[in-house]
């Protein structure tokens, strides 16, 4: 009997900017190996594929600009200087997407930025044309944190909260009247991406664990995966060299939460296993690591297998700041981590810290004082403006401090706005800032 068909979308994005940094939509490719188990026959439709003749050519390492459109801005940020684009594929490429697929039993559509719900909004208009009548499903990040909104703002059939992989055939059942017969899957197919879904393999998304222990007042991590699982090391290795022989990939994005967390059992044997099964792979870790988890030894495991892109969640170099929200790091710990991956022979170039800007109190001087830090460390700091998050322990003070009604529209929970910045906090200062950081760098490409 033939499979019924599943159809899994990552929409279009509203913004004023998006970059793609090694993004792929794990979670859709992870539900594809799910459905599978269960007995359906997934296909998926990526609005932001980078891999079309009609986008932009991904630069070396698969990542770079996404193809964009500029558009009109909606009401709530008519005010706003900057212009709005739709980020993916052309509405032309999309149509002829479309008409090439098989008329699915459900579809199921991911959200991630809730203030990208206007390109979710385009993109579930253009799926009831293309397909009318064939019950939506939403969920991802933004059908978590604010189900309500999603519900009165997206013309979809269910919003779909949270992880949900056990409800899924339930949930499926329940709009397509269909229940296929295929078996539950394991709980390492809840990791497994299905990369065949993909046009193009470029190189692989991994999934090491699940969740994050840390309870960082700005994250919502906790909200969206609930407690923290590692896999077995030995099922990693296995899953990255298929990677390697069935598409010959060279380049492991890492999409974890928290790599480093127990290396002693985790980290340290998965880097040593690669390295000396699957040598000559460079590692990337866009998501950011714990620098507090990077001593000597993770350091020189690191340089053996091969990491090239290492980002290290900092965010302040406040000590007062992370006892204040989480106890992520200290000042000391994150010097101690940038020294132990120089002298293991990693470069300036190759170390980046994010640094957390316009959340709620923080002066120009403390923002400038971060950057010295990471500067005379010895790593490339990396500036992420600040979003309010429904939901986190920071939530309550982003509402009171924001100049914008950021618990009724997500729209002006953009970080593009700063929403939540100190008025001397603007972009005018941050751009002042992001110069003299090239400046400051031998090679001005170092810094973006």
């Amino acid at each position: 009997m033939k499979r019924p068909g599943m159809l899994l979308v990552n929409p279009w994005i509203h913004d004023f900017a998006a970059y793609n940094l090694w993004a792929r939509p794990m979670g859709l490719l992870v539900l594809g190996t799910r459905l599978r188990r269960l007995g359906w026959e997934p296909q998926l439709l990526d609005f932001l594929d980078p891999s079309d003749p009609d986008a932009p050519r991904p630069k070396p390492m698969a990542h770079g600009k996404f193809h964009r459109t500029v558009i009109p801005k909606p009401e709530p940020l008519q005010d706003i200087p900057r212009r709005l684009s739709r980020y993916g594929l052309s509405p032309a490429v999309i149509d002829r997407e479309l008409r090439s697929l098989p008329t699915p039993a459900a579809i199921l559509i991911t959200g991630v930025m809730t203030y990208w719900y206007t390109g979710l909004q385009e993109t579930v208009r253009v799926l009831r044309d293309a397909f009318p009548g064939v019950p939506l499903l939403l969920g991802g990040v933004y059908a978590t944190l604010m189900p309500e909104h999603a519900r009165r703002s997206c013309d979809v059939d269910m919003v779909w909260e949270g992880p949900g992989e056990q409800e899924l055939s339930e949930m499926l059942y329940r709009v397509t009247g269909l229940r296929p017969s295929g078996g539950e899957a394991d709980s390492d197919l809840e990791f497994t991406p299905a990369l065949d879904l993909l046009r193009r393999v470029e190189f692989m998304p991994l999934l090491t664990s699940r969740g994050c222990p840390m309870k960082c007042a700005y994250c919502a991590s906790r909200r969206l995966v609930s407690g923290f699982v590692q896999r077995p090391p030995r099922l990693v290795i296995d899953e990255i060299a298929k990677g390697v022989a069935n598409y010959g990939i060279t380049d492991v994005a890492l999409y974890d939460d928290a790599f480093l967390i127990q290396r002693a059992q985790h980290a340290l044997p998965l880097l040593r296993g690669v390295a000396e099964r699957i040598p000559g792979l460079r590692w990337h870790s866009p998501n950011g690591l714990h620098a507090a988890a990077i001593d000597l030894e993770v350091a020189q495991a690191m340089k053996k297998t091969g990491f090239k892109t290492i980002r290290l969640g900092l965010e302040s170099s406040s000590d007062a700041f992370h006892e204040r929200t989480g106890h992520k790091t200290t000042r000391m710990a994150f010097l101690t981590a940038v020294g132990n991956l120089r002298e293991a022979g990693f470069s300036r170039e190759d170390i980046g810290a994010y640094l957390l800007v316009g959340f709620p109190g923080q002066s120009r001087e403390a923002i400038e004082g971060d950057v010295e830090l990471v500067l005379r460390a010895g790593a490339v700091p990396k500036l992420a403006e600040y979003s309010p998050i429904p939901g986190t322990a920071l939530w309550d003070a982003a509402v009171k401090t924001s100049r914008y009604p950021i618990q009724d529209e997500p729209l002006y929970q953009n970080c593009t706005l700063l929403s939540c910045a100190e008025p001397e906090v603007d972009w005018v200062f941050l751009q002042r800032t992001r110069s003299r950081i090239r400046g400051a760098l031998p090679d001005p490409a170092g810094a973006r």
